[in-house]
């Protein structure tokens, strides 16, 4: 981080900013950026724990920011200043400095890593703007030296809303320059959101000129001055609050960065709560922060830096006092969190992993864990009006974009497999015969909701075993002439029961709910799915799928999953008997070209329809899925066409092995009724001709 200026003869300042090029900070405001509490914010990160997954947000510090939400300021003042004077009125020189004071100290009770602070602390940061403003401090002395010790607690109360006894006019701007300090549509917000997405290389839509020149001036039912932007600003605004729910969802509240700021809230509560860690030669800030949530002694609150706490960290990252502790600190390890992204519990998760490593305890385990974020887009409360010719209009009566209330939300689920090792107290030696298991259950945790396939029907299965084996090596060894080789491979068996109303309604709708007993290297697993079309009329391969392991016969869970997806079924009724039964032998072959691979499925399976008299059929079936990244289903469309160039009695399936096995079964029944009624018809023509001849022979 670097804060670039240079002190000119008149004392005033030219700072180097990346925004906006050299803005002069005129005196006496430049002796306020030179106090020490200000020089300090050059060492304190704009976004915190975001520079782990945004390398250039290290150069952004809180000071730089300072300065840019001041330049900002300035414009808008001079704006306000060109519309008052066509009514000859008169911004005073006194709101003005305020507003400027605030907007250059808005932020200067933050501490190390900004906003990741108040995560681990019991003080606020305005609160501690308030503190630094009113207390004994380099800031608070300049500040009544050139504006009056009365000022110092008007700009307090501009920045964090403290109780000001000074009395105010109708006719004050109190109101409309407090809009500009911390509001809808501020100068701290444009700033942040121009810097912010300049570091992070997103290219900003915000059109300040454009936002300035709109801003207009309204007097409101109680004679105060309001802020008011015209229509033909409308889009800048828009542009404002889209960037500002992008730098939400991608920048600030993205998996790495809550990530982040949940692995150094448990830093600091892992270190107050381990007396022996106390130990260990940390900078005195890191002791004191975690010893003291508020931090109550001002001066040791400005000593605090980021520096302080990332050699803090790496100190404690080399401890050997505490494995999991020294794990935490090293923030490189972030790398190790699978993010799940799939809706699943961190209690399914703890399940799962309680039948791998055979009924651990994971009370208090950190290696799973569920992060949830919010941020409120819009505050009704905060309106901001809009000039539409003659009305005056809330903002979200205009557009469409964002609505009163509206909140960004979401849950992250994290699991370390590695800091599970840890906290197994295992060698990554003991932890390899869990590996595989641990993959699966992630692999199956993160199976994509929405398959797509390339499903080939190769006909009833009415040939040997060793016949099977020949077919499948003879499909590989055509993958292998097209530059492909087998990674590995492995066999199971999957014994499933479909379950459906009478009237067949999943099946009708192109849904299913399966109950699938798994035999694979001596185990057998028992699971329910249910799949269902996303919208009607979609294809079966665009489907939201629900799994659940089940332990015993409670449906219970599963049945609110259901419900939750819009599965609108009886239940009792459809739970009642089974309608299709499927058993399957499966052989999955994994095979790779150039690091790209895929799955080759060959299935020899028998369907039994139970409503149908138990009449069963077999099929023989190839499924290839294209692993890994979604853009690797490229490959999909070249494995199509030399499958299909090989093998002419391949047929292209889209259907699931539910309807596969529905519409099979109902085949073959009408196959049977065709030929039981010629049967019949052939014995009715039959007694009628021997009813004939012994009437001819009578005659």
């Amino acid at each position: 981080m670097a804060f670039i200026y240079n002190v000119n003869e008149d004392n005033s300042l030219t700072v180097q900013d990346k925004i906006y090029g050299n803005i002069i900070v005129p005196y006496p405001f430049s002796k306020i950026v030179l106090t020490k509490e200000m020089q300090r914010l050059a060492h304190i990160s704009q976004n915190g724990f975001s520079q782990l997954e945004f390398e250039e947000l290290k150069q952004n510090d809180r000071l730089n920011h300072s300065v840019g939400a001041f330049y900002i300021m300035s414009l808008f003042l001079k704006r306000l200043e060109e519309i008052l004077d066509n009514f000859n009125i008169e911004l005073r020189q006194e709101d003005k400095d305020v507003a400027l004071c605030s907007m250059l100290l808005h932020d200067i009770g933050h501490g190390p890593f900004s906003h990741s602070l108040e995560l681990v602390t019991d003080y606020s940061h305005e609160k501690r703007t308030t503190d630094i403003l009113l207390g004994d401090t380099e800031v608070n002395k300049v500040i009544t030296n050139f504006f009056g010790k009365q000022k110092v607690k008007k700009i307090a109360n501009f920045i964090a809303e403290i109780n000001d006894t000074e009395e105010l006019g109708k006719d004050s701007f109190t109101k409309l320059l407090n809009n500009l300090v911390s509001y809808q549509l501020d100068a701290d917000r444009i700033d942040y959101l121009l810097r912010d997405a300049h570091y992070v290389g997103i290219s900003s839509a915000i059109d300040l000129n454009r936002i300035i020149s709109s801003v207009n001036v309204v007097v409101n039912n109680s004679q105060e001055y309001e802020l008011l932007i015209d229509r033909k600003g409308l889009a800048s605004i828009e542009n404002v609050l889209l960037q500002r729910y992008q730098m939400y969802r991608d920048v600030y509240l993205s998996p790495v960065s809550v990530l982040g700021d949940w692995i150094f809230k448990k830093i600091i509560e892992r270190y107050r709560t381990s007396t022996m860690l106390h130990s260990i030669p940390v900078s005195s800030s890191f002791k004191i922060l975690a010893s003291d949530s508020k931090v109550h002694n001002l001066n040791d609150f400005l000593e605090m830096k980021d520096d302080d706490f990332k050699e803090s960290f790496k100190t404690l990252s080399n401890t050997n006092i505490d494995p999991i502790m020294a794990y935490l600190c090293n923030f490189d390890n972030i790398k190790d969190y699978i993010l799940i992204k799939n809706d699943v519990s961190v209690d399914k998760i703890k399940t799962k992993l309680k039948e791998i490593f055979k009924n651990i305890d994971l009370e208090n385990t950190l290696s799973v864990i569920d992060i949830e974020t919010k941020i409120k887009l819009y505050k009704k409360e905060q309106k901001l009006n809009i000039q539409n010719g003659n009305r005056i209009m809330d903002l979200t009566e205009c557009t469409n974009l964002i609505k009163p209330q509206e909140i960004l939300e979401d849950t992250y689920i994290f699991f370390n497999p590695e800091l599970l090792r840890i906290e197994l107290e295992l060698t990554k030696e003991e932890f390899k015969k869990y590996e595989s298991e641990v993959n699966k259950m992630i692999e199956e945790l993160n199976k994509k909701p929405e398959e797509f396939e390339l499903k080939y029907i190769i006909g009833e299965d009415d040939s040997t075993l060793q016949e099977q084996e020949d077919f499948l090596n003879q499909i590989i060894s055509v993958f292998m002439e097209n530059g492909f080789k087998v990674i590995e491979t492995a066999k199971k068996q999957n014994n499933d029961e479909y379950y459906d109303t009478k009237d067949l309604n999943l099946y009708k709708n192109g849904g299913s709910l399966r109950i699938r007993k798994v035999s694979q290297e001596g185990k057998e697993k028992i699971k329910a799915t249910c799949k269902m079309p996303l919208e009607k009329g979609e294809v079966y391969s665009s489907r939201s799928e629900i799994e659940e392991s089940l332990s015993d016969s409670s449906f219970e869970t599963f049945r609110k999953k259901m419900t939750d997806v819009g599965v609108d079924v009886n239940f009792d009724e459809i739970l009642s008997f089974p309608i299709l039964n499927s058993k399957t032998k499966r052989t999955d072959v994994v095979l790779d070209k150039n690091g790209v691979q895929v799955c080759l499925s060959f299935d020899n399976s028998q369907y039994t329809n139970h409503v149908l008299n138990d009449i069963s059929v077999k099929d023989r079936m190839i499924e290839i899925e294209a692993i890994g990244e979604l853009n690797n289903r490229v490959i999909l469309n070249e494995i199509h066409k030399f499958i299909t160039s090989s093998f002419d009695n391949f047929e292209i399936n889209k259907q699931s092995k539910y309807e596969r096995g529905i519409n099979r079964t109902l085949q073959l029944q009408k196959e049977r009724s065709t030929t039981q009624s010629m049967k019949a018809e052939d014995n009715k023509n039959q007694k009628a001709n021997i009813l004939v001849k012994k009437l001819q022979k009578k005659n």
